[in-house]
């Protein structure tokens, strides 16, 4: 409820048409080149339109502010990211389950790492107005899509939907947090290996409590 609210009072216009749609992207397009060249304090509604190639007032038919230009961004690569795993994780012939695990972990550092600085200001906004719900929403499809796809998950470790909760937030949640807090380590192969020992360790300690389920039977 609080992300409908919310997203009614950060659009003022839908774009229906095509040059609508192409206005906003380049709208967003300035605003991330400004994010990432000059950072989050050279942005205001006045830069974002320099940059655009447009004039304010156009800029202001479809947001009221910079903040949900920034909002807009969050969504766009939020968006993105769903996708881009979904593909991922579902992709046919994707090998042993250790490769799916680091392949599915090293696309997830990457996204973060393609222009971090961007990234950290939007998703930063995008919290603040509270859509919660928008920004779990790629990891809880990631999430669902694992209990699906044939050979994403081993056979021979019964995952629950609470464990699979747990995992894939525990991975999601690391990467975010470097993002935020160390993004020199989105270039280090290091926290991948961490971070694929870390589910290995997961399914490990998973296998062994169903073995020893099976034993006390």
């Amino acid at each position: 409820m609080q992300s409908r609210r919310q997203s009614r009072r950060l659009w003022r216009r839908t774009p229906k048409q095509d040059r609508a749609r192409d206005t906003i992207e380049v709208i967003l397009h300035a605003t991330a080149q400004i994010l990432d060249q000059k950072g989050a304090a050279a942005l205001n509604t006045n830069a974002i339109a320099e940059r655009a190639g447009i004039s304010v007032g156009t800029l202001y038919e479809y947001f009221p502010d910079k903040e949900a230009v920034l909002v807009a961004l969050a969504r766009r690569q939020l968006a993105r990211d769903r996708a881009i795993m979904l593909d991922v994780i579902s992709a046919p012939g994707g090998g042993s389950f250790p490769e799916r695990v680091r392949r599915a972990i090293r696309v997830l550092i990457g996204l973060h790492a393609e222009n971090e600085s961007v990234r950290k200001v939007t998703m930063a906004t995008h919290l603040a107005h509270g859509l919660w719900d928008e920004h779990a929403e790629p990891v809880r499809a990631v999430a669902d899509l694992l209990a699906q796809v044939e050979g994403a998950l081993p056979r021979n470790v019964p995952l629950s939907q609470t464990s699979i909760f747990v995992l894939t937030r525990a991975v999601v949640g690391v990467v975010r947090a470097a993002m935020r807090e160390q993004p020199e380590l989105l270039r280090a192969k290091e926290l991948e290996d961490e971070l694929v020992n870390l589910v290995e360790g997961f399914l490990e300690a998973g296998l062994g409590r169903n073995k020893r389920s099976k034993a006390r039977r």
